[in-house]
């Protein structure tokens, strides 16, 4: 005779939540890996793998501490921690193949299938490891759990992939989130537990079950955290272009330390009048000239170019284009903001703050740091 489920909703949203916080660092990690060397690539590609192997392994663990039988429930280490593992080489592979070699929408499906697989693997080996009582699957549940687990799997880094942005990375997390605790439970609702005649007493555990998954839930948030703050831009990087001129041999910094990319290369060797910087649109990479450019605004690990008309999307991160635009046409305004020098029409104070605006009839205002005040004022010819 089988038991009675039933779930506490508390927990059921906590599993949603550690699946898709998972979600979001590892396609926001994968999603910043141009200009960086084939090592870097794969250090992020190890911190993405082991940031959701580990956010599924705790979705997994969370959505069990959901469920509430008549019995707790035991489950055997060895096989635990094999789940656990699985789970992070197989969306390893997924990653791996993804972001080694042309993306194309055959890689990004296939990617998104081992990743789907992981999910489903890690499940029901878990499951597996289940020792006091008798679980018994449904295999019309196990196919609705796999197309579940694959199909939103797939969808979920396409919209990542697409449009490699901070919103896309929220909206591929959500979809990939989803996909994780919606084939756990899709196969819960298929899976059913009963008694089991070999079973053994088990001791009161020292957490309850809200406890438990609040440390589970803990870990997994501060394992993601880690893993994105570490593919933050470096601080001394960032330093070394905070002066208002953008100038690398005033600050005694060769163009050669730019991260090594074949076409950046040949760019940032060119003349200050024929730099060009790379941006994407329709998945094909195009080129601006920099005398085009009339701000560069910081999106997370990427930038926006804007031209005058509307904004672009570009792949290299702000302190990536700072040395590139070596030259003094370029003034940085704030930490976020690169602006064109001939392109700024006037300053304007409110208080403590302070805005430079930018272009002609489609002006806009661009936030000054207070410290950078005095040495735009000076290169306006404003005065102090």
């Amino acid at each position: 005779m089988a038991f009675e489920v039933a779930y506490s909703p508390l927990l059921v949203a906590g599993s949603v939540a550690a699946a898709t916080m998972a979600s979001f660092t590892a396609l926001r990690l994968t999603s910043s890996l141009h200009g960086l060397s084939a090592h870097q690539r794969k250090v992020r590609v190890t911190e993405s793998a082991l940031a959701l192997g580990v956010g599924i392994w705790c979705m997994h663990f969370i959505g069990m501490l959901a469920v509430k039988l008549p019995l707790d429930l035991s489950f055997e280490p060895l096989k635990t921690l094999a789940s656990a593992l699985i789970a992070v080489l197989v969306t390893g592979a997924g990653f791996l193949l993804l972001h080694f070699g042309r993306r194309s929408h055959g890689r990004i499906w296939v990617a998104g299938a081992l990743t789907g697989l992981g999910i489903v693997s890690m499940h029901y080996l878990g499951m597996s490891a289940v020792s006091n009582c008798i679980v018994t699957y449904n295999p019309t549940g196990v196919v609705i759990a796999t197309a579940v687990g694959i199909g939103a799997s797939i969808l979920g880094i396409e919209l990542a992939c697409g449009r490699r942005s901070l919103p896309g990375a929220i909206a591929g997390a959500i979809v990939l989130g989803l996909a994780i605790s919606g084939m756990h439970y899709a196969a819960m609702l298929f899976t059913s537990f009963g008694p089991s005649p070999d079973a053994q007493l088990v001791s009161k555990p020292l957490l309850d079950s809200n406890q438990l998954a609040l440390v589970v839930a803990v870990i997994s948030f501060l394992i993601s955290g880690l893993f994105l703050l570490s593919a933050t831009p470096d601080e001394a990087e960032e330093v070394a272009t905070t002066a208002v001129p953008v100038d690398l041999a005033a600050a005694g910094v060769e163009p050669a330390s730019a991260p090594p990319v074949a076409a950046s290369a040949v760019l940032e060797e060119s003349p200050a009048s024929e730099i060009r910087i790379p941006y994407e649109r329709d998945k094909a990479v195009r080129f601006l000239a920099s005398q085009a450019i009339v701000t560069v605004r910081a999106d997370g690990h990427y930038t926006r170019l804007y031209d005058g008309k509307e904004e672009l999307f570009c792949p290299w991160s702000i302190s990536r284009i700072a040395r590139s635009l070596q030259h003094r046409d370029f003034v940085r305004t704030h930490r976020s903001y690169i602006v064109n020098k001939h392109q700024i029409s006037g300053l304007r104070r409110d208080g403590e703050k302070a805005f430079c605006i930018v272009g002609g009839e489609m002006s806009l205002e661009v936030p000054v740091s207070r410290s950078r005040i005095p040495q735009l004022r000076e290169l306006l010819n404003l005065g102090h």
